[in-house]
């Protein structure tokens, strides 16, 4: 009866050291698993950390670009023919009163034409990144464009001559990427140009310098107004000069 009573306590005794075995077990595969857990979520977090980091870079670097290029635009030139003819500010001007075609939607590849000449030779693109910038152009739809009218009696040449035309819009976009990271910063112009003007008034051509004259022969002109006012044109291919400003703050 007494082996009896041993042998139970003896079994009782291996059960519970087999019910500890078991819940450190669990116990530890648990602490494991909040583990493994916790180093995930550090990754996670190390993870986004670094992505918003080059995100912030490839912001800083696109605006930044955008900016040099603006200075660029807004340099002071009398004539557009004296800005350097590689600068940003020549590329445009040509770019708006050239042959290329306005933006459509519908045809994004043919009308979103690319300044291929945005990074200078050298540049570290694995230390910088790298810099691209699209441009488009668009009609401009803040006042209606004439390029013709007339001059009558009491009115001013000089408003005629000095008239500063917008007759494009265009968007800059430069796109930086780093590590993989992009980000696209978007700035939007307005060309205000002034044109070279051609006049005509009772079947001749004209010129202002202070006093009419007739066109090449050089004698004075007397304008008989009884006979009709002044036709103008603005000679959409010969710009006097031309200013680009920020089209939307």
């Amino acid at each position: 009866m007494r082996q009896n009573g041993d042998m139970y306590f003896k079994n009782r005794a291996e059960s519970k050291k087999g019910s500890t075995l078991v819940i450190v077990v669990c116990v530890s595969a648990f602490l494991m698993a909040f583990a493994l857990a916790m180093l995930y979520t550090a990754g996670l977090l190390l993870s986004r950390a670094n992505r918003r980091l080059e995100q912030e870079r490839s912001y800083q670097l696109a605006q930044s670009f955008a900016n040099v290029l603006e200075q660029e635009l807004k340099a002071d030139y009398d004539k557009p023919e004296n800005a350097p003819e590689k600068s940003f500010y020549r590329y445009v001007y040509q770019f708006l009163e050239g042959r290329y075609g306005e933006y459509d939607p519908d045809h994004k590849d043919e009308t979103i034409f690319h300044y291929t000449a945005a990074l200078p030779d050298g540049v570290d693109t694995e230390k910088y990144g790298t810099v691209k910038v699209v441009m488009y152009k668009e009609a401009s739809q803040d006042q209606d464009v004439e390029m013709s009218g007339e001059l009558v009696k009491d009115q001013s040449v000089e408003d005629v001559l000095n008239n500063r035309i917008a007759r494009y819009t265009f968007t800059v976009e430069v796109t930086a990427e780093v590590d993989g990271v992009s980000y696209s910063y978007s700035t939007v112009y307005q060309q205000m140009a002034t044109y070279e003007v051609r006049f005509r008034h009772d079947g001749r051509n004209i010129l202002w310098d202070g006093s009419w004259h007739e066109y090449l022969s050089g004698p004075e002109y007397i304008v008989d107004w009884e006979k009709g006012n002044i036709q103008y044109e603005y000679r959409s291919d010969k710009i006097t000069r031309c200013e680009f400003t920020n089209a939307h703050e």
